[in-house]
């Protein structure tokens, strides 16, 4: 369940997607951090039962590809554009309902010779129906079809709405964009392109305020205006005592278990006592236990990474890292006010990462008053990185 500013942030966007619905261009512009932009748009999709997709944002036609392939490995394109095609040839003529099952890939394309195109269908969208159908059988499961990228680069745009009017309302992926760097930020340029190219396509680009307000400096243009008009600030959850009480009120609401509430509790006291009237080992303990417990309990981390576990590096003794991966090669390690309390300690902990980014890790550092306000934002981040690596690993493989 979500906070309640998040509530008020997924009706907003769900105002956004009626605007959408209407055939108004709508680009959803995430003002805040870019994690929790994108944590926030995973919840609005799943709400809705969509997924995200996230696309190139150097390049429109990559983009829309990208989209494509995402759809046609969740959707039979070919199926959709049956159900599309019968509609509509039956709409213009309700005496006759083609019949495409059990038809070769040959007698398929004379049938549809000879019925006249439907009237309310686009030129391009029948196109695109049309090649869909004929070539179905010769289609591999989830890959996707070369009618498809044909009309992409035909034509991007008229490509784009053909293909999203064959999938049934609701059911294509949303898309994320990253917004790109100064001064190009090319991504919102990209994310404008798709919008108003298919405006019923929900898309999303996370963006810091410092990065927006550098975007809307100097003379107004349309890609301006459409991102000014989907703005929604993602403001940053509280830290340390006040967020960590904060967290434990909403563990509450939510109606979690007595034991991870009573977790939570040690935590948020140990964020609200002073750092200094603890050990740190007491302190490292309560936090460890509790990510610990929470990577377990998610199912995108369960069973990934193990605590406190060795990594020999070369040096003159191994580095122990807090959550450790092998497989995926990554380091998740959680700071307090210990590590930065003597230079010697910080140099210390540069030379663990710089070690460990040697022997090809990922090193991921969370503050531990962070941990317990910052838990979604945390375990989103570690999926990312997680995703990331598998689709790192699958490229080394081929």
């Amino acid at each position: 369940m979500p906070l309640a500013g998040e509530v008020a942030l997924l009706d907003a966007l769900d105002r956004q997607a009626r605007r959408r619905a209407e055939g108004i261009a709508t680009l959803s512009v995430l003002e805040g951090p870019e994690a929790l932009g994108g944590t926030l748009w995973n919840q609005w999709a799943a709400r809705h039962g969509q997924t995200v997709v996230e696309v190139s944002g150097e390049d429109p036609h990559a983009a829309a590809l990208g989209w494509a392939r995402a759809l046609a490995a969740t959707r039979d394109l070919g199926a959709d554009a049956e159900a599309l095609a019968t509609f509509s040839l039956t709409a213009a003529n309700p005496r006759h309902t083609p019949v495409f099952r059990g038809k070769t890939a040959h007698e398929r394309r004379v049938l549809l010779d000879a019925l006249p195109p439907p009237a309310m269908l686009p030129e391009a969208t029948w196109a695109l129906c049309r090649e869909l159908v004929i070539h179905r059988e010769a289609v591999e499961p989830g890959a996707l079809p070369d009618a498809v990228r044909t009309a992409l680069q035909k034509n991007l745009g008229a490509g784009l709405r053909a293909l999203h009017a064959l999938v049934p309302p609701g059911k294509a992926p949303v898309v994320r964009v990253p917004a790109g760097e100064a001064p190009s930020f090319r991504g919102l340029h990209v994310a404008g392109v798709l919008s108003n190219a298919v405006p019923a396509l929900a898309v999303a680009c996370g963006v810091s305020s410092e990065a927006l307000a550098a975007f809307q400096a100097g003379g107004e243009t349309r890609l301006k205006a459409l991102v000014r008009e989907g703005v929604l600030e993602v403001p940053e959850p509280a830290s340390g005592a006040e967020g960590a009480l904060a967290a434990l009120e909403d563990l509450e609401r939510k109606g979690a278990s007595e034991a991870r509430r009573a977790q939570a509790a040690e935590v948020a006291l140990a964020a609200h006592t002073s750092a200094e009237a603890l050990s740190e080992g007491k302190v490292r303990s309560k936090y460890e236990r509790y990510l610990r417990d929470r990577l377990a309990d998610h199912p995108a981390t369960a069973g990934i990474f193990k605590p406190n576990a060795p990594v020999d590096t070369g040096g003159p003794r191994p580095w122990v890292v807090d959550f450790l991966s092998r497989e995926l090669k990554l380091a998740v390690e959680i700071d307090g006010y210990h590590h930065f309390g003597t230079r010697e300690r910080f140099r210390l902990d540069r030379r663990k990462d710089l070690d460990l980014q040697r022997a090809g890790y990922w090193v991921y550092r969370i503050h531990w008053e962070d941990l317990l306000p910052r838990l979604e934002e945390i375990l989103q981040t570690i999926n990312i990185l997680i995703e990331a690596r598998r689709r790192e690993l699958a490229g080394q493989e081929r």
